[in-house]
């Protein structure tokens, strides 16, 4: 008997690759695969109007269905109203108790930061604050001198702000889609009037600059892409450096960074204790995903972002529970099929369990 897995994103769209190809995949599998968005579901009759593969003519086809039994969450969130309004539906979704995510997803940046301070981890954990209030962002400034603030739940780079205090004036630069934006602030009072406008919009978390820039002042990270196999098991499936623009902020290859592989790299950096360095990336992503489940809830993949000091350190910038994917297909195109199974294995794993020892999540 076929088992029901709905591939749940805030606009389905039928042409994404990521997805046809998981659909594709499907036909070697016993599972009934969709394609909805939050927005679509009625919860008052529990039924579902979004796409249905079909396995014959192998092509999505529009369909009202019932909600599906295993879901695969890949929906990210605006601050609209349509966006809350299915945040609340998800939320409905993961106390149903007859529905299983692969993954129940991960709070917002503050929440890990705060829970992760506590564990084994904390070493590799950059010092963050909590700021909503002006004064004490500029007294981090005036104090750390160059400092990077974030959405608490920001994802893609987005109101990514690098902050710097120079003399007599702040610099303030980001990233937007035709390049990197600076604006100079002449005096404190100006600053903060800029800040009162941000913070209208955005909660955010301020870490100061950790310096990770090659020799052409382009920042550059390290991204892991670890998910469970068909045992469901954890593993590392890709690793992979990202380095952005030069004189850029960010990494993220929505903002014009580029992938590179973690074997030239090393080959191109050898001054690095390689040896001692893999040891510890390699325990923290043994420990990393049973501390987020430990804390949290069950998982199905994470992307991890890990800086390289100049000094050899290693921090933790990132770890979100609904990584990209593309970093697999730039580098090593071989492992796309396995890619694409991944989330059909998974399920057909979880199909096999009990739901008594499930934990589900919680925005």
């Amino acid at each position: 008997m076929n088992h029901s897995l709905g591939i749940m994103t805030l606009t389905p769209e039928e042409t994404n690759s990521y997805f046809l190809e998981i659909a594709k995949e499907s036909l070697s599998h016993s599972i009934d695969l969709y394609l909805f968005s939050p927005k679509g579901i009625s919860p008052l009759n529990e039924t579902v109007e979004g796409f249905h593969y079909n396995r014959l003519s192998q092509k999505w086809e529009e369909e009202a269905f019932n909600i599906p039994a295993y879901i695969y969450d890949r929906t990210y969130y605006q601050k609209d109203i349509q966006s809350r309004q299915a945040k609340a539906v998800v939320q409905w979704l993961k106390n149903q108790k007859q529905i299983r995510f692969l993954g129940y997803g991960l709070p917002n940046k503050w929440h890990l930061y705060e829970k992760l301070k506590h564990t084994s981890l904390a070493p590799y954990i950059p010092e963050t604050f909590l700021v909503s209030d002006r004064i004490h962002l500029l007294n981090l400034l005036i104090q750390h001198k160059d400092i990077i603030i974030k959405p608490v739940d920001g994802a893609h780079g987005y109101a990514v702000y690098h902050l710097s205090s120079r003399s007599q004036e702040i610099v303030v630069r980001t990233t937007k889609k035709q390049g990197i934006m600076e604006q100079s602030f002449p005096s404190k009072e100006i600053f903060l009037k800029w800040v009162d406008r941000i913070f209208k919009k955005h909660t955010f978390i301020c870490q100061k600059r950790l310096p990770n820039l090659t020799k052409v002042e382009a920042p550059f990270d390290m991204r892991i892409l670890l998910n469970k196999d068909r045992n469901g098991e954890w593993r590392e499936f890709q690793r992979a450096i990202r380095v952005g623009e030069e004189k850029g902020i960010l990494t993220n290859i929505s903002r014009g960074a580029t992938y590179h592989s973690f074997t030239h790299w090393k080959e191109a950096h050898s001054s690095i204790p390689w040896r001692f360095m893999e040891e510890e990336i390699t325990g923290i992503l043994d420990e990393m995903p049973l501390l987020l489940e430990e804390n949290f809830s069950d998982l199905f993949e994470i992307g991890v972002d890990l800086i390289i000091g100049e000094d050899h350190s290693l921090w933790i910038l990132d770890m979100n529970s609904k990584p990209g994917h593309k970093v697999v297909g730039a580098l090593e195109p071989d492992k796309l099929s396995s890619l694409y199974n991944a989330p059909l294995d998974y399920c057909d794993f979880l199909s096999s369990q009990s739901l008594s020892s499930l934990r589900r999540g919680d925005f």
